[in-house]
């Protein structure tokens, strides 16, 4: 292939803001993800209220607890499919089915077609969670790959604060065809993503990894050795790693599964499900629609400095401080909830916000991207895949039981004990943190093999396939 000459308008430098571009249009698929998680908060009360739908507090955990229940469905072939079809070619399918999730739940007359519009959009936001985030990594340099995958909950939590402030529709079917101009948004977007070069180069279509490589890293950077260099690595890293194969990888999966394990453990979506039914049994002055949105705008924020944050202080020290950080919040929410019950506290409404606040605070900038983050820094192109669906089955699993089992841990423990308990979870996760988490930033992913296991993994191999 023609290469263009290097002088003083054709340099080698790559340009990150095409990088940045490809990624926000792709993760706006988690913009959906979080318009489907925090709906439930605002429509819920919306159903009863008005009349339209009675829904009970069982029927209401199921329809939250339906949509991770899909996910764990969705995640199983999701780093298959990606490998058949492509990571593009994946992402708009994905995008038409979150697209066309809205329609039952908009105009659902019975509370199973809630349950279908629900369990579907799981399914894909399941696999939405293993794609895009293979994707980020596969198109990024290394010294900005740390950014770049924290957009991927960036965007999450924007499509949570899109959700909350559809509430202020008041009205089930104008908020969800609200949330549903995301998805259609991004079906409109999805022709002009490049395809992953790692991709690319597995299936033998070199030139068109070079035009891929161009188009992410600007005209005329010059793409030879970033082909070389994804050609040998793919060579040396063989085929797609399966399940059982994974187990070469055991400190990479203990590490990624744990971090998962304490993500999810924390119940962060016990909030963000049932953030103004908390906010209305805490007896805030503010209304719960008002402090749900409130909540989510700090989220927002919170997320966008850990993309500032994430490849400056580093990973390990971001999980340690938001493990402990989030620990402290859901003591004091429990400690709250536990004079409420014996005291007038009417004077002291102001904490349970500010904990909350605080709470995703401080998940936004540590727990909430950097699991997502470190399965790409983690594991070998080849493994990517295979780690991306464990490690999203496992958080989808995890998310359901929570959501599904919060409103039972309530009726038995009661809120203060339920909060107590992740409190207690949190605690842990720093230990984890401190024992067992590398700190990956600004290292090649062989840097971190070698740091891991002494050498770079290499399973059996045939070499990338010779394009026919």
């Amino acid at each position: 292939m023609s290469e263009l000459p290097e002088t003083e308008n054709h340099t080698q430098k790559s340009k990150k803001l095409p990088q940045f571009v490809a990624v926000l249009l792709a993760t706006i698929a988690s913009f959906s993800i979080g318009t489907y998680l925090s709906w439930t908060s605002p429509a819920l009360p919306l159903y009863n209220k008005n009349g339209t739908l009675f829904i009970s507090d069982q029927e209401g955990s199921w329809i939250c607890a339906l949509l991770p229940a899909g996910a764990i469905v969705g995640t199983v072939p999701a780093g298959i499919l990606a490998d058949k079809f492509g990571r593009k070619k994946t992402i708009c399918i994905l995008s038409v089915l979150l697209l066309t999730c809205w329609l039952p739940i908009s105009f659902a007359q019975t509370v199973n077609w809630i349950y279908l519009g629900r369990f579907v959009a799981g399914v894909s936001s399941g696999a939405v969670s293993v794609v895009i985030p293979i994707y980020a990594s596969e198109i990024a340099d290394d010294s900005i790959r740390g950014a770049l995958g924290t957009i991927f909950q960036l965007q999450i939590t924007i499509g949570i604060l899109y959700a909350y402030i559809s509430g202020l529709i008041g009205d089930v079917i104008g908020m969800s065809m609200f949330c549903a101009a995301i998805p259609a948004l991004l079906l409109m977007v999805c022709p002009l993503l490049p395809e992953s070069p790692v991709w690319l180069i597995r299936e033998g279509r070199k030139e068109e990894a070079h035009y891929a490589i161009r188009k992410l890293r600007g005209q005329y950077y010059r793409t030879d050795d970033e082909l070389n260099k994804l050609e040998n690595n793919l060579t040396s890293q063989g085929d797609r790693v399966t399940f059982l194969d994974l187990i070469q990888y055991k400190k990479a999966l203990i590490i990624t599964l744990g971090l998962m394990v304490f993500q999810q453990l924390s119940g962060v979506n016990t909030l963000i499900f049932y953030a103004e039914k908390i906010f209305k049994t805490a007896g805030s002055s503010l209304s719960s629609t008002i402090s749900s949105v409130i909540v989510g705008i700090v989220q927002v924020i919170a997320t966008y400095f850990s993309t500032i944050l994430i490849d400056r202080t580093g990973r390990k020290f971001l999980l340690f401080v938001s493990a402990s950080v989030m620990s402290i919040c859901m003591f004091t929410l429990s400690g709250y909830f536990h004079f409420q019950n014996e005291h007038d506290v009417s004077k002291f409404a102001w904490i349970p916000l500010l904990s909350f606040a605080v709470f995703i605070i401080i998940f936004s900038v540590g727990f909430g991207p950097i699991p997502w983050l470190m399965v790409g820094e983690l594991f070998t192109n080849n493994a990517k895949s295979t780690a991306s669906s464990i490690t999203a089955i496992t958080n989808w699993t995890l998310a359901f039981f929570v959501t599904k089992c919060f409103q039972d841990m309530v009726d038995i423990m009661g809120i203060s004990s339920s909060f107590a308990t992740f409190g207690m979870i949190s605690l842990f996760g720093t230990l984890f943190v401190t024992t067992m988490v590398p700190e990956t930033k600004g290292k090649t992913i062989e840097e971190v093999q070698i740091e891991l296991y002494g050498f770079v993994q290499e399973p059996p191999s045939v070499g990338p396939k010779t394009q026919t």
